[in-house]
């Protein structure tokens, strides 16, 4: 209050005051200059006050031959228009009722108003927007001596109950009280006036209560005596509001203890019992267990002993009949930054309200931003810590406009007034304060509370180190409950006699006093250890008791169906990420710049005649194009969701207390990650193709790259929903694809690999488990078998390779293997000549076993004589004859499907340009280097003998799958067909397939979470060990 304003106060008192003040009038003014004034300053202003009432005598002399009502009514009038106008404009409504009270209050010395008196009361309430009703109230109040005269629902009774209580008065009874205690509740302001007729010592917040004094009654008061317990604010105001029986709701937590999965016991023996309409305090140091309290309390963390119940239902037995009462605001934003203040409340009521138009959403969201005071700032974007666009205090306004969107009954709030000023810090307060006052029950874990703020709660509960319970009761009391355990010379003042004010500090100042050396030193060790606390707790808190209600609660929230939820999901995930610039010019400009760096970078030419030219068929660089286009894809995935998860993990927490829809919110996350995997992809492969001039392959490549961005895009899920650092993540994603690159088999074939890992019959293990492999070998082999022009030679040059490859290879080396066992088998001394033979015999009769079948048995009768007991030279010729023949039907084999080739060829360059056409066809969609590769030219080895098995080493371009087999799809590298299901289908689709299946079966990894839960169990493994270091060293 200015010092203009307080003089206008002043002479207002004056004005009021009769023309012979009284001492006492004169004491009523210095008690409402005490409220404003420091001690020394209040004799300026009585002073000033009796000049203003020596001046109005002077001028009353002045008119003793007038009408002296009169003149001084007008006089006084004109006066306290003035005067009014300057209150109107600097106090609150409370401030003014406060005024008021001690104007009549000045007036009733005498006991009675004069006429002159009562119409300057009703003038000046009418002038300064105090009703009418108000001033009755007050001037009632002030008059009132008995019971009687305050049958009204506005007052409140205190007495020791011993006639009963029949008045419209609400009543509070207190045995041992002499006299009684009222109250008034100016519901407007949510004011309340107090005054005490009695004659016991009474205080208020460590004030004598004078009898017959009236006194402002302000938020956290207690009133005490001697011999009467004490009357809280809280009590008060739920009689006003509830009228003794707060709501139908009760909440009450018996012998709660919780235990870590390592073992460490967070809460010890924790009792909770509240009603319907209360404020409720946690507070502790850091590591007393106040947010694991509030997790179980809230339904999140079951306890390892103990029950938590609603009007006695059993919130985590009853989860179904519970959903949408219990409502939780954790101490982080779970705000989309890139939202404005609206979309987010309404893609949160969207969520909470399936049966809700979009109307009805909005209706709802603007009704709730106007009751939060922040509907000024609905468009605003809501921003990131570091990118702010509202203050701390909205933010946090906005985080419990979340949840007040759902109507909780009971509300838990962790750390609300963390990183605000002293200003928001309060105005969050009394946000939660006023839900609490409209029946809500309302947990608020806080540290470090201002006076303002301590004696707002209705109940405090204190948590000491170990999570042992300290304190449970009235906030104020808390400071006297501690002062006493320690037997402090103050132990009776909980607050400040001059200022009213609570220091919660004490309370943790006496907990966590440490032990004096010899030296004058504080040490690590504390007077009183925290089980010590918890032994007084027991012995002198009295636990509060609640009946427990049986009405069942009723929840407005109603859950949208999982496909609704999608679809909202989808949507607000949308409007985020295209609202963010960057983020959108950087996801669709890495694929076309990246598309142009490599395929500009590959783009091989060659020199003909002194000019460079580019030929498709000469770029040695066309399978490197590919190989790293799979990486590409790769990566872009794994960077486009490696954060996804990690950015919204605040946010899911929350929307899994809500019990929403895991599934739906990743089916909607994987959705929208497709659709932009799709776009990147396609304008990867639709500018490097044309670049590089790959003919007829723009979908199949797409279709592979876009399919292993799927699979790259879940797998960014699934390490991002495990680790909680995106540095973490970023670190994470060179590892997961330098595997891709060294173990796809093109960096270093898979036949060089480590003998441990490798495998001469098929592609590793290891292969096979990399995604890669299998995407580069599509589109190798898609490239080489289904370009326009292998089309029309594929099926001659398989047979005819096939055939060359059995005429000059296979059967040479059956020959080599049949002279081996002539040369050799008739000395049996020499034991390794003797394992060669034996070993050769194998080779011979499954070779030439399978051969048989083709031809018939009858070509070589001697065949069941391929033993080393029956081999004789009749079975050794009849087998040179049969391998001669079978050399010839092969070589006719090759010479036949080679003419048929020349012949398809012949009638193509018969035709008008037809061997310019040929040629130019060649260049445009063979590339020999891919030839080579898919041929396997470079190998130095052509056949092998393996497990007593020849295997062949060349062309697995041309090879054939074993249809025999139900499922082999670990056939050679670059084979042109697997066998899948008994059929036989082209390697493209077979591993366009198998991509699917890895991505599909890292779906299932992801929504069970298997990641994160062996990242958890490795951690909690971790601590455990640590954790028994120290008790060691201890």
């Amino acid at each position: 209050m200015n010092e203009e304003l307080l003089k206008a106060i002043v002479k207002l008192f004056a004005i009021v005051s009769k023309e012979r003040i009284t001492d006492a009038e004169k004491s009523n003014v210095r008690d409402f200059l005490a409220i404003h004034l420091s001690h020394d300053s209040i004799p300026i202003y009585m002073a000033l006050f009796d000049r203003h009432i020596e001046s109005s005598n002077a001028d009353l002399v002045d008119f003793e031959h007038s009408d002296d009502e009169t003149i001084e009514y007008v006089d006084d009038w004109a006066n306290i228009m003035k005067l009014c106008k300057l209150i109107n404009e600097g106090l609150t409504k409370q401030q003014k009722l406060v005024l008021l009270l001690k104007l009549i209050e000045l007036m009733l010395q005498d006991g009675i108003l004069s006429e002159r008196q009562s119409n300057l009361i009703f003038y000046i309430g009418e002038v300064i927007k105090v009703s009418q009703q108000e001033v009755d109230l007050i001037s009632k109040f002030l008059a009132s001596q008995d019971i009687e005269d305050l049958d009204s629902s506005f007052f409140l009774v205190v007495d020791e109950g011993s006639v009963p209580h029949e008045f419209k008065s609400k009543h509070i009874t207190r045995p041992k009280i002499t006299g009684s205690i009222f109250v008034l509740r100016i519901p407007d302001a949510d004011t309340y006036f107090v005054k005490y007729l009695g004659i016991s010592a009474l205080t208020l917040n460590g004030l004598n209560l004078r009898s017959r004094k009236t006194y402002v009654f302000p938020t956290g008061s207690t009133i005490r005596g001697s011999k009467m317990r004490p009357v809280f604010y809280s009590e008060v105001v739920s009689k006003f509001l509830f009228g003794g029986d707060t709501t139908q709701l009760s909440f009450v937590a018996k012998n709660i203890s919780y235990k870590f999965k390592s073992g460490y016991e967070a809460l010890h023996n924790i009792n909770i019992a509240e009603e319907g309409g209360n404020l409720i305090g946690l507070m502790g140091a850091s590591g007393s267990g106040k947010s694991t309290l509030l997790s179980v309390l809230n339904g999140s963390s079951p306890p390892s002993k103990g029950t938590v119940t609603v009007n006695g239902l059993d919130i985590y037995e009853k989860k179904d009949w519970l959903e949408g009462i219990i409502g939780f605001v954790p101490q982080d934003d779970f705000l989309i930054d890139d939202l404005t203040v609206y979309e987010n409340l309404f893609f949160a009521a969207q969520l909470t309200f399936g049966h809700h138009t979009k109307e009805q959403s909005h209706d709802l969201v603007i009704k709730t931003l106007k009751s939060l005071g922040i509907s000024e700032i609905k468009d605003l974007r809501v921003g990131s810590v570091l990118d702010k666009t509202i203050s701390g205090g909205q933010r946090k306004r906005i985080n419990i406009g979340l949840e007040l969107l759902r109507k909780p009954t009971i509300l838990f709030v962790d750390e609300p007034t963390s990183g605000l000023s002293s200003r928001d810090s309060v105005n969050i307060m009394d946000l939660l304060k006023e839900l609490s006052l409209n029946g809500k029950m309302v947990f608020v874990v806080i540290h470090q509370p201002s006076s303002d703020i301590f004696k707002m709660f209705d109940s405090l509960i204190i948590l000491d180190v170990g999570g042992y319970p300290v304190y449970y009761g009235n906030p104020e009391e808390a400071v006297v409950y501690f002062k006493t355990i320690v037997n402090m010379v103050n132990k009776d003042q909980g607050a400040c006699i001059e200022c009213g004010n609570v220091n919660s500090e004490q309370i943790f100042n006496i907990l966590e006093a440490k032990v004096v050396n010899e030296y004058g030193r504080l040490t690590d060790r504390r007077k009183v250890p925290p089980i010590k606390w918890h032994g007084y707790f027991l012995e002198n808190v009295t636990l509060p008791e609640v009946r427990e209600k049986s009405d069942k609660l009723k929840s407005v929230q109603q859950i949208p169906a999982k496909l609704k939820q999608v679809s909202v999901f989808a949507m607000r995930d949308v409007m985020a990420k295209v609202k963010n610039f960057q983020y959108m010019l950087i996801t669709f400009l890495e694929a076309p710049l990246l598309a142009f760096f490599l395929a500009y970078l590959v783009k091989y030419y060659v020199t003909i005649d002194d000019q460079k030219v580019y030929i498709f068929s000469e770029n040695v660089n066309i399978p490197v194009y590919f190989f790293m286009a799979v990486i590409v894809s790769l990566f872009m995935g794994l960077t486009l969701s490696a954060e996804e998860l990690i950015k919204d993990r605040k946010i899911l927490k929350r929307e899994s207390f809500l019990n929403l829809s895991r599934m739906s919110y990743l089916v909607s996350k994987i959705g929208i990650l497709l659709v932009i995997s799709a776009i990147q992809t396609l304008c990867f492969t639709l500018l490097a193709n044309w670049i590089l001039e790959i003919n007829n392959m723009y979908f199949t490549t797409w279709l592979v790259l876009f399919s292993l961005s799927v699979f790259a895009n879940v797998l960014g899920l699934i390490i991002s929903s495990a680790f909680n650092s995106a540095v973490t993540v970023y670190i994470l994603i060179p590892i997961l694809i330098i595997p891709q690159l060294i173990l796809s088999g093109v960096i270093i074939n898979f036949d060089q690999f480590n003998y441990h890992i490798s495998s001469d019959k098929h592609i590793p293990v290891v292969g096979d488990l990399m995604v890669s492999r299998w995407a580069y070998e599509a589109l190798a082999v898609d490239q080489f078998v289904n370009n326009d022009y292998q089309k029309i030679f594929y099926k001659y040059d398989r047979e005819s390779n096939l055939s060359n490859y059995k005429k000059n290879y296979y059967v040479p080396e059956l020959d080599k293997q049949l002279g081996i066992v002539f040369n050799n088998i008739s000395d049996s001394s020499d034991i390794e000549k003797v394992a060669h033979v034996e070993r050769s015999l194998k080779i011979l009769r499954y070779e030439i076993g399978r051969e048989l079948k083709k031809f018939g048995e009858n070509k070589y009768p001697e065949y069941v004589r391929l033993t080393r007991n029956d081999f004789d030279s009749a079975t050794y010729h009849g087998g040179k004859e049969f391998l001669a023949t079978l050399k010839l039907y092969y070589t006719k084999r090759a010479t036949n499907w080679l003419n048929q080739r020349n012949e398809v060829s012949t009638r193509i360059v018969e035709q008008p340009n037809g061997e310019i056409k040929l040629e130019t066809l060649r260049r445009l969609n063979e590339n020999k280097r891919m030839k080579e590769m898919v041929e396997n030219q470079i190998s130095t080895v052509r056949i092998q003998v393996l497990d007593d098995r020849l295997m062949r080493k060349v062309y697995p371009i041309y090879s054939k799958p074993n249809s025999g087999k139900w499922i082999n799809i670990q056939s050679k590298f670059y084979a042109p067909e697997k066998a899948l299901f008994g059929q036989v289908i082209s390697t493209y689709w077979v591993n366009v397939l198998v991509i699917w299946f890895m991505t599909i079966f890292s779906m299932i990894i992801l929504y069970f979470d298997v990641l994160k839960k062996i990242v958890d169990r490795v951690g909690e493994f971790r601590e455990n060990r640590m954790r028994k270091k120290e008790q060691k060293e201890e």
